[in-house]
């Protein structure tokens, strides 16, 4: 009958001398045990980003009703919160660049989220995506179709990524007939729903495809060096180690490789949360409106 501490402490003893073999069995011990962990983690990596997929698709969608006009409720006249606005947008080099046209027709007309303040006639904030681009001899052409002056940077919360094309502009001639529609407040609550299931398909479908290589990775630098590790295992056995014995160390060499991968796999998660924001997710939506000076 076995008591449970001594077990305990046979385990311990067992996975502790296979994870010192792990660790010093020389440079190809090394070696193995290096690329075994790269693979883990790589591994880990990307499912701890699949993972995010959801939050991430739903935090864009919070983002995009925060800033946008709260058109719920009709409001026929003019109020001293109500304003006139326009969602102009348009295409540049194939990337989107959407607007926001506002027009107050108040003293407590509201400001759109990013902003200070609400921009006067002839002036606009922009994204620090689109400022760096107008400000490029690239963006000459898309500077034409702005007629506005430059007078700030839209702020964290009016933007739903920092590659966006984003510009609020404030304006003195729109007028009813060349309106997107009149509100008195940004934002409305946006409810959590399940995961779309297209997205899930793909994201199902690209984390097999980008694991399929990941595994041929590991297996390989798993039997990298496995000679070695086969007759340190075999002379185990040969000064009295039990088959068990023998399985535990083995499980141990195998154990400090995944828990090195496991800390890679959070370093390399943590440095794609940074690339993240550079990757833009087309939104664009095509719009039909109706002409004007402010388009």
């Amino acid at each position: 009958m076995s008591i449970p501490g001594v077990k305990l402490r046979t385990w311990s003893r067992d996975l502790a001398l296979g994870t010192r073999f792990a660790v010093t069995g020389g440079r190809r011990g090394w070696i193995r045990t290096a690329l075994t962990a790269v693979g883990i983690g790589l591994g880990v990596a990307l499912l701890l980003l699949a993972s995010s997929v959801p939050h991430m698709s739903f935090a864009r969608e919070v983002r995009e009703s925060q800033r946008s006009v709260d058109a719920s409720g009709e409001n026929p006249s003019p109020t001293k919160d109500s304003f006139l606005y326009a969602t102009p947008a348009t295409v540049y080099h194939g990337k989107a660049v959407t607007g926001l046209v506002v027009r107050p027709e108040g003293p407590d007309a509201p400001t759109p989220p990013g902003l200070p303040k609400l921009p006067p006639p002839g002036e606009m904030w922009v994204s620090p995506a689109l400022g760096e681009l107008l400000g490029s001899p690239s963006g000459a052409l898309l500077r034409e179709r702005l007629p506005y002056r430059i007078t700030g940077t839209i702020g964290e919360p009016g933007l739903i990524g920092p590659a966006e094309l984003r510009y609020v502009a404030g304006s003195d001639t729109l007028t009813t007939d060349t309106y997107d529609g009149r509100g008195r407040a940004y934002g409305w609550s946006v409810p959590e729903e399940p995961l779309n299931a297209l997205l899930l398909l793909l994201v199902v479908i690209a984390c097999v495809v980008l694991l399929l290589p990941v595994l041929v990775f590991i297996a390989t630098a798993v039997r990298f060096g496995g000679e070695q590790r086969d007759r340190r295992l075999a002379a185990l056995r040969l000064v009295g180690a039990d088959t068990a014995m023998v399985r535990r160390i083995a499980a141990g060499e195998s154990l400090a490789s995944a828990l090195l991968g496991l800390a890679l796999g959070a370093v390399f998660f943590a440095a794609g949360r940074q690339l993240v924001g550079l990757v833009q997710v087309s939104s664009a939506r095509s719009r039909r409106t109706r002409g004007g000076p402010d388009r």
